[in-house]
């Protein structure tokens, strides 16, 4: 196989790991909520503004120069003012996203080990969190090498749990609505399918063939978002108890045996996501403050760690407000970015996405209305 292609196939599966996390396992249990026409709506329009943010972000670097991250094109072209709000909200952001998958991580470890060890779920969490940290230690070879081959065992498992759930759906299951519960999804939705921390990676694994790296970027949001799709409509299609680790609940129909086996999945899912998340903060405090190497994987795993041991448990919660705020405004900041990159780039890209501005006034007012909306409810 020949080296571009290898580096294609590596940088898809880096960006479907990075996708395919802990929002996956909310899915089913948000739109059981709203009913899965709303869920559907939901899928549809974030995925086409979420995968056109992801691109443009691609394009912003390239136009850039690939030793940046978000906060560090804030402050290029939008100044030292929003490049502190930038890393304030990234590194919230970060910190909100890794508690989750400490959480999960371990809640997963928890299921496949302590019928034959024993323990408590957060001595599972702490072992979860120190195996992590100490891959980010190694570096990106190794990192890409170990996606790799959990990506591939990620997709394997969310297919076979669809195809499981899905050998005992009832259509009418798909017919239920909920007005009252309409904006339920919005904050886990995109918080499952929003990846642009991978776009760098994507894009450093593709710098000797970066006119491939549109395709690499594109696919690499696709898939995923297609299987978190199927697995989340299969589940609510299946009907029963839906939990909200989506996992359990599929145990309790099919065996415990399944939980087993959705414990693995979910082990993979969750570390292939932690992995390029962490490596993308700490790269952040690396590249654009001047950090050294130790204290930005101190800042980048440690003190997430810190937080998850004296806050809530609640991954739901987590996942839903860090989407509609975080991720929305880390969508919207990229937006304008992007306009200034279009005008001020450095370079000619090797892509361009020639959005209409009309498109991307759209996108940016839906991701500033769900930061306000998730925000005036968390605190009501």
């Amino acid at each position: 196989m020949k080296a571009a292609t290898k580096n294609y196939i590596r940088a898809v599966l880096m960006m479907t790991g990075m996708v395919i996390g802990v929002g996956l396992f909310g899915l089913p249990y948000v739109i059981a909520k709203s009913g899965a026409v709303i869920g559907i709506l939901y899928f549809i329009a974030i995925s086409i503004i979420i995968f056109s943010n992801h691109l443009i972000y691609g394009e912003t670097l390239l136009r850039t120069g690939l030793r940046h991250r978000l906060a560090g094109l804030a402050g290029l072209y939008l100044g030292k003012w929003w490049k502190r709000i930038a890393i304030v909200a990234s590194t919230l952001g970060f910190y909100a996203v890794i508690v989750a998958y400490i959480i999960m991580g371990g809640q997963f470890l928890h299921t496949l080990l302590s019928p034959f060890l024993g323990g408590n779920p957060l001595v599972y969490q702490v072992v979860f969190f120190a195996i992590m940290a100490g891959i980010i230690l190694v570096g990106l070879k190794t990192i890409i090498f170990s996606e790799s081959l959990m990506t591939v065992l990620e997709i394997l498992g969310v297919i076979f749990l669809a195809i499981l759930a899905a050998t005992k759906l009832n259509f009418s299951n798909f017919l239920n609505f909920n007005s009252q519960e309409f904006f339920a999804p919005y904050g886990v939705i995109l918080f499952a399918i929003a990846g642009a921390p991978a776009v760098p990676e994507v894009l450093e694994i593709m710098s000797r063939d970066k006119k491939s790296a549109k395709k690499a970027i594109f696919w690499g949001s696709f898939i995923p978002t297609i299987l978190m799709a199927a697995f989340a409509f299969a589940v609510v299609g299946l009907g029963g108890e839906i939990t909200k680790d989506g996992i359990s609940g599929l145990g309790i129909i099919f065996g415990s045996w399944v939980s087993y086996v959705g414990a693995a999945f979910g082990l993979f899912a969750v570390a292939t996501s932690f992995l390029p998340l962490a490596l993308y903060a700490k790269e952040q405090f690396n590249f654009d403050f001047k950090l050294n190497g130790v204290f930005s994987w101190f800042l980048a795993c440690v003190v997430p760690f810190a937080i998850f041991l004296f806050g809530t448990k609640d991954f739901i919660t987590i996942i839903s407000f860090s989407g509609a705020v975080f991720s929305g405004f880390e969508a919207f900041l990229v937006l304008w970015i992007y306009k200034r990159a279009r005008e001020n780039g450095e370079r000619k890209p090797e892509y361009e996405m020639r959005l209409p501005l009309a498109f991307l006034v759209v996108m940016g007012v839906i991701f500033l209305l769900g930061m306000v909306y998730e925000i005036s409810t968390f605190f009501t």
